[in-house]
């Protein structure tokens, strides 16, 4: 066991213990080598004097903070074997163990030279913060926690197997010495992912494991971006995934916490789409050297098929990179059977998968914004990274709400900002039904794509149609795709909107007086509006609404006439209907009896 080392400075005063965990590499706590580049390591009873070196640190500061790990590097390898892991779970509580006993070796003042044994007890349900567990000393042992237990390996005295390292203890007090904390194999591995090649991990043999850590080893996605990877890889997920901070952890929570056999290779099958362009040949090479079809080959075995699966997504064709993914947030309120009041429900869609919502909830009327505002708050930290806008779908009575001037508050800012910042655009809960009406829309979308430009109509408010004259106009004309009010529409002329199928629309927050149209000066406005947007692609609305909405606030661009005030833009894109429901998924994401989730 001379794996157990004692750590020291360069001019041999005792700092703290250690664990050999290969022949060049140690790992200890942070708080002992804090502030140290170099120093000295010595395994007693077999060698002094080692010279090493902190190679790595975690993202411990203070007392207290989490990741109290660091990794030394010897300047020589040695021939002495390393400590051996405990696999994962070893201190879960079972049936009749609901406390395990273990060991640690401390250089505590008294016993620098070759240490003292301390016994502790603890398990893995005694977890604190998230981070250690909670150990104890009986008060029968005459050895207790002290100055120079930390960094110590913490091992099971049957096996010798490690299952973490002592951080700190209570040194005052009627618990002196017999109440202190570790961190486990879990949360170490979690901070310092290279503990990962020295585990005994089941779900993949070592060696591809590591080459296949190796491969991500430093690379950069953003955590939005992974979660949308594991999404788009298993869509029918029940449960949220976890904070992911690497493509590593996303790579260990699919393998070890979902289930089927093809797990693997579907995780890798997007990372190879959305992982910098030089993960994508990297990744193509693992799978021909470890994933083979054929049984019994090198590699072979529960993702044998990987190298088949990952399909088109490695070929040499594919594109470089991906294009940047499509994000909205929907807010969605429809008039309740029952009483004058609504259903509000959210959901956060990236790229056709949801990332996020909740079941909806029954609300008053005069409850809309700030309920709508407390839940959009809950949804934005997980868009960070994403170019994202804002769906209102709502009964035509809402669709005149000023949306964009309601508030976004995003955690870690002091002031809230206005949604104008963002797309907004409104659209029609019946067209998210997958009714009658949504031919018509697809058509005259497909319309208006394929002339790449907008060209709204305008309607003047003094236009003497009524309901069945202004559905007969549109109606008969299949190539009219996009309206433009001169103020506020009639609830007829939006009703015969909504059926014929018209997916763009534009209009003025304003209602017409009726006194010669003098106060509301509809031709003005109409035709500032349509020449703003007649040229656009109609998937280039939502942008350049914003622009406008933004210019329009601007001291030295807008002004009170300015067209961008008060715009409220309908914008039912067929594209981004009806809502994305995992309830109606052909698969189903289940929980197996020992917690995990997978494909059924």
């Amino acid at each position: 066991m001379h794996w157990r080392a004692r750590i020291g400075t360069v001019g041999g005063a005792p700092l703290g213990a250690g664990v050999l965990v290969d022949s060049t590499r140690l790992i200890t706590c942070a708080h002992v080598v804090d502030g140290l580049h170099k120093i000295r390591v010595a395994l007693p009873g077999h060698a002094d004097g080692l010279r090493a070196t902190v190679s790595w640190s975690g993202d411990w500061r203070r007392l207290g903070d989490p990741g109290d790990i660091a990794v030394l590097t010897l300047d020589a390898p040695l021939r002495v074997p390393a400590c051996v892991f405990a696999p994962l779970g070893t201190l879960r509580p079972r049936a009749g163990r609901t406390a395990y006993v273990l060991r640690a070796l401390g250089f505590p003042r008294g016993h620098e030279e070759n240490g003292t044994h301390v016994t502790l007890r603890t398990s893995e349900d005694r977890e604190l913060g998230g981070e250690w567990l909670e150990m104890d000393v009986e008060q029968a042992h005459l050895q207790r926690l002290d100055e120079g237990f930390s960094g110590s390996a913490v091992y099971d005295i049957e096996s010798r197997q490690v299952v973490g390292i002592v951080t700190d203890a209570v040194l005052a007090g009627d618990q002196e010495g017999y109440l202190g904390r570790m961190l486990s194999l879990e949360v170490i591995r979690r901070h310092w992912e290279d503990l990962d090649d020295l585990l005994p991990l089941d779900w993949l043999p070592t060696e591809p494991r590591r080459e296949l850590r190796a491969l991500f080893d430093g690379v950069q996605v953003e955590p939005g971006i992974l979660e949308l990877v594991v999404r788009r890889a298993f869509p029918t997920l029940r449960r949220d995934p976890p904070p992911l901070r690497s493509v590593w952890q996303a790579v260990r929570y699919v393998a070890e916490v979902l289930t089927g056999e093809d797990r693997l290779a579907r995780l890798l099958r997007e990372l190879a789409r959305w992982s910098p362009g030089g993960c994508r040949p990297g990744i193509a090479a693992w799978a021909r050297r470890w994933m083979s079809r054929e049984e019994g080959e090198p590699g072979a075995g529960p993702h044998g098929g990987l190298q088949g699966e990952l399909g088109e997504g490695l070929g040499a064709g594919a594109p470089a990179e991906m294009p940047s993914p499509t994000c909205f947030v929907r807010f969605r309120a429809e008039r309740m059977t029952r009483g004058a009041g609504l259903e509000l429900s959210v959901s956060t869609v990236v790229d056709g998968v949801r990332f996020g919502g909740g079941e909806p909830v029954p609300i008053r009327r005069q409850q809309l914004r700030a309920r709508v505002e407390a839940l959009l708050a809950e949804q934005v930290g997980k868009i960070r990274e994403f170019d994202w806008m804002l769906e209102f779908v709502v009964p035509p009575a809402l669709m005149s709400e000023p949306y964009e001037e309601w508030h976004i508050r995003e955690p870690g800012t002091a002031r809230p900002r206005p949604m104008r910042t963002v797309p907004v655009v409104v659209r029609y809960p019946e067209h998210l039904r997958l009714g009658t009406t949504l031919g018509d829309i697809r058509k005259r979308w497909e319309t208006v794509r394929a002339r790449g430009e907008t060209r709204p109509v305008p309607v003047d408010c003094g236009l003497p149609y009524g309901y069945d004259q202004f559905y007969g106009w549109l109606d008969a004309d299949r190539d009219l795709c996009a309206l433009a009010y001169a103020a506020r529409p009639d609830v007829e002329w939006l009703d015969a909107a909504l059926s014929t199928g018209v997916p763009i629309m534009l209009w003025r927050r304003y209602d017409c007086a009726d006194d010669g149209h003098a106060t509301c000066a509809p031709k003005a406005f109409l035709d500032r509006l349509t020449e703003a947007v007649s040229t656009l692609e109609p998937d280039q609305l939502p942008l350049e609404i914003m622009r406008m909405r933004k210019e329009a606030h601007s001291p030295h661009k807008g002004g009170a006439d300015h067209h961008g005030h008060h715009l409220t833009l309908f914008w039912d894109d067929p594209g981004r209907m009806p809502d994305p429901d995992p309830r109606l998924a052909m698969g189903n994401t289940v929980v197996s009896p020992r917690g995990n989730q997978g494909s059924a």
